[in-house]
């Protein structure tokens, strides 16, 4: 099966790569933004129990997103993750992306 498309970066098959910790995640060849399949993200947190937390409450202040997920190509949702101002794409049945940058924020200002 061929790897899942960027759903910033149209036309560009993501690469499967090992993250801190160990955990796998899809990562976009241009952008290097990352696809988090569920439970991922929260296993490559310093906090898996707090990111799980967060995940659950999560999207905070929802509106339609522009990307669409790469696994069911379907619209995904854009809200806050933790706070209103780091926002995330998330497909609510298959994962989140997470733009370049956007985890280690999430650890500078959550501590996750």
């Amino acid at each position: 099966m061929a790897e899942p498309d960027c759903p910033k970066c149209p036309f560009t098959p993501m690469e499967l790569v090992t993250l801190e910790g160990g955990v796998q995640a899809d990562e976009c060849p241009q952008c290097k933004g990352h696809w988090f399949d569920p439970g991922e993200l929260a296993k490559a947190s310093k906090d898996p129990v707090a990111m799980a937390r967060l995940l659950n409450d999560a999207p905070l202040r929802p509106r339609a997103g522009a990307a669409n997920c790469p696994r069911c190509l379907k619209p995904m949702i854009n809200g806050g993750l933790g706070n209103e101002f780091i926002r995330v794409d998330r497909c609510p049945d298959h994962g989140l992306w997470l733009d370049k940058g956007e985890q280690r924020l999430l650890g500078k200002i959550l501590g996750l």
